[in-house]
């Protein structure tokens, strides 16, 4: 299969939530250095959108800068890997003044509305086109998120708010959730296909980000579901959605914990098959909590998930936290050197092979029925 991706108009994506923010004068482009092999086992589709990545950056097309501060505004850091888990040479780096993680460099920030729209369901969920039907996370997150944040929220009636909502799946299954409540949805959305197939089933979607929304708050709760962490600029990014509340509105935000690697199989405990070029920031709970204090918000709940729960208040500047740095780096050592988790690592290949040679022997319907009976 060989990937021939069409130029179009490159104001929509259904991973980029947020107004783009300009690259600064300061920063710096840098050149492509070779890409490596990748960490996980790639599928023809995402192999063939690599290889169509890797093209781009060569030719120029798309070009790789420096982030040499962090969002605190420190400049010293640690580098924790040279490339992500498909071999591409983004850096990730860690903040040494307030253990926030970074990739560093990555992709321009110019470049990152075509590599959403063009790159980035191909090369990460392995299709080659967005499928209208296809959710964004995984099926049962709005009854997940409802659950997570009922007891705080107000009875008889709600008004919901989700950026980048895809299809409005996760809006849906929160209403069917709030058994006994009005509910009343709204969502945001870049791609055009998603917001299409989202209308058709009855939810209303804005195509666009936040400034969408402007002027229909406040709202009882706004979801950011897995959304922050492509935020080209979180500060600022996470500010311009006060609009959107007031000191009662609860804020959802949900990202994939960086120190929670060691439970999640699906990256095979590994932090070279959890990095990814599309995340340009990774959170531990006391990070997230930081940037969204600089943004205005303050914590009432969370774990190390993350899935955190907040609140707006006056923006603060978090003092330096150097022990979220040296925890961190202690994970990131623990990971790699821990036996409990090179057993699990073992045991998860031999049953990924196992499965392969029955799915050969067998056939994937008959294998998935034998599965079933287990």
């Amino acid at each position: 299969m060989t990937v021939t991706i069409q130029p179009k108009s490159h104001e929509g994506t259904s991973r980029l939530k947020a107004p783009l923010a300009q690259s600064s004068p300061g920063t710096e482009l840098l050149p492509l250095t070779e890409p490596t092999s990748p960490a996980i086992r790639l599928s023809s589709v995402q192999a063939d959108f690599r290889a169509a990545l890797l093209q781009r950056l060569r030719a120029g097309e798309y070009r790789l800068e420096a982030q040499p501060l962090c969002e605190c505004g420190a400049a010293g850091s640690v580098q924790l890997a040279a490339k992500d888990r498909f071999g591409i040479p983004v850096g990730t780096v860690l903040c040494t003044a307030c253990g926030l993680v970074r990739t560093s460099p990555r992709l321009a920030t110019q470049n990152l509305p075509s590599f959403y729209d063009e790159i980035y369901h191909g090369l990460h969920l392995g299709v080659p086109q967005p499928d209208p039907s296809m959710a964004l996370f995984r099926a049962g997150q709005g009854m997940a998120i409802h659950d997570y944040v009922a007891d705080l929220l107000p009875a008889g009636a709600l008004r919901v708010a989700e950026i980048g909502c895809g299809t409005g799946q996760v809006l849906r299954e929160f209403r069917a959730s709030a058994v006994g409540c009005h509910v009343e949805l709204v969502g945001c959305e870049y791609a055009h296909a998603f917001v299409a197939a989202g209308m058709e089933a009855g939810t209303d979607i804005r195509r666009g980000g936040v400034e969408t929304l402007s002027g229909s708050g406040p709202f009882d709760l706004v979801i950011l579901s897995h959304v922050v962490e492509h935020f080209p600029a979180p500060v600022a990014d996470l500010s311009s959605l006060r609009q959107l509340g007031d000191d009662r509105t609860i804020y959802y935000v949900e990202v994939p914990g960086l120190l929670a690697i060691h439970h999640k199989p699906e990256y095979g405990y590994r932090l070279d098959r959890y990095l990814t070029l599309a995340h340009t920031y990774h959170f531990s709970l006391a990070t997230l909590t930081a940037t969204m204090a600089r943004a205005g918000f303050v914590r009432l709940r969370g774990d190390e998930g993350v899935r955190s729960l907040f609140r707006m208040s006056a923006p603060t500047q978090p003092p330096p936290d150097r022990a979220a740095a040296r925890n961190t780096l202690a994970y990131v050592k623990w990971l790699r050197s821990s036996q409990r988790l090179r057993l699990a690592r073992a045991r998860q290949s031999l049953n990924s092979a196992g499965g392969r040679l029955l799915r050969r022997l067998f056939g994937e319907r008959r294998y998935r029925e034998l599965r079933s009976k287990r």
